[in-house]
């Protein structure tokens, strides 16, 4: 079975060099370093319903994708970390690595927004720029 850990993984993945150039202090799970440069970004990934199993052993699962980046104002244009996030994560799912039992077959865009955090971050505003996208995968019943 494909865990939330796998799709994690993948997201790292793809979280790649375009990415890290518009957010040096790369993408985080659920929860980011405090010590973390930036901008940064930290995502959740959930299942979105139940599995759809086939009679052959596989299944196709939902997973709900969100990612927000933490950027001070000012001094980070948070539209380049919205096009940073879209170009890395929105391209057809044959740019995503194989996963550990199955693999992502579709990865649709759900829209982005932006908002400012309630409480300042080392005395400045803080801006996070968030998406969210919907993943479908292809899995695989493990042995």
């Amino acid at each position: 079975m494909i865990t939330v850990d796998d799709i994690a993984a993948a997201v790292l993945a793809k979280c790649g060099a375009t990415f890290e150039t518009a957010v040096p202090g790369g993408a985080w799970f659920l929860r980011a370093d405090e010590n973390a440069a930036e901008p940064y970004a930290v995502f959740a990934v959930e299942r979105a319903g139940s599995p759809e199993w086939v009679s052959d052993g596989s299944y196709l699962q939902r997973f709900t994708l969100r990612l927000g980046v933490y950027t001070s104002q000012g001094v980070t244009d948070p539209q380049a970390v919205q096009l940073a996030s879209a170009a890395a994560l929105n391209p057809t799912p044959t740019g995503w690595a194989t996963l550990r039992d199955g693999k992502v077959i579709e990865c649709l865009p759900d829209g982005f927004d932006g908002r400012f955090q309630p409480v300042l971050r080392r005395a400045r505003d803080v801006f996070v720029s968030g998406g969210q996208w919907s993943l479908l995968v292809e899995g695989n019943r493990s042995p």
